[in-house]
């Protein structure tokens, strides 16, 4: 996982373990502000996956074609065949409804954060590289998935527990599920 000690960052809050601890000492609002603090942090760690996930299936899918001796073919045709999914299209694997999209602002800094790893020019035409500079890249950007998805599992298990605590509260008064 990602260093947390100190840090200012959303995660850091959230990973911090005082962040789970003593929630049912905490009232129902902070308890909701946590929960959905987590969902918004658990979003956007999913979209940094996503974009880590791309940009190593790009690199993967050239070293691919290279190691199979096929022709080069046109730059937009590689992106295509190598972003193609074969799985069902969208939605949560949780079991939960769908929820809205990440900020604009979280998204630019998703982007810069996987665009720092390899730079942009590095990987944007992966064509240029050489079968060295192609195999750092993917190096880079399978540690990076690798980091972006503990971090994910943690996040998700602070979600875990405050939707836990909700559920054991609104079990208990059904009342405090209607309450703001």
């Amino acid at each position: 996982m990602s260093e947390r000690k100190g840090g200012k960052r959303r995660i850091d809050r959230l990973l911090a373990p005082a962040y789970g601890e003593n929630l049912g000492e905490l009232p129902l609002s902070e308890v909701k502000r946590r929960r959905d603090e987590s969902l918004a942090e658990r979003e956007y760690q999913s979209l940094l996956r996503r974009l880590v996930q791309g940009r190593l299936d790009i690199l993967r899918a050239e070293q691919a074609r290279r190691d199979s001796g096929e022709e080069e073919g046109s730059l937009v045709e590689n992106l295509v065949a190598a972003l193609a999914s074969d799985g069902p299209a969208g939605g949560s694997s949780r079991g939960e409804a769908l929820r809205l999209t990440v900020p604009p602002e979280e998204m630019t800094l998703a982007r810069r954060r996987v665009e720092q790893l390899v730079a942009d020019t590095t990987i944007s035409d992966p064509r240029s590289l050489t079968d060295d500079e192609l195999q750092q890249a993917a190096t880079r950007l399978a540690e990076e998935e690798r980091t972006v998805s503990a971090d994910r599992a943690a996040v998700i298990g602070v979600h875990d527990r405050l939707q836990e605590e909700l559920k054991r509260r609104y079990k208990k008064d059904p009342s405090e599920a209607l309450a703001p």
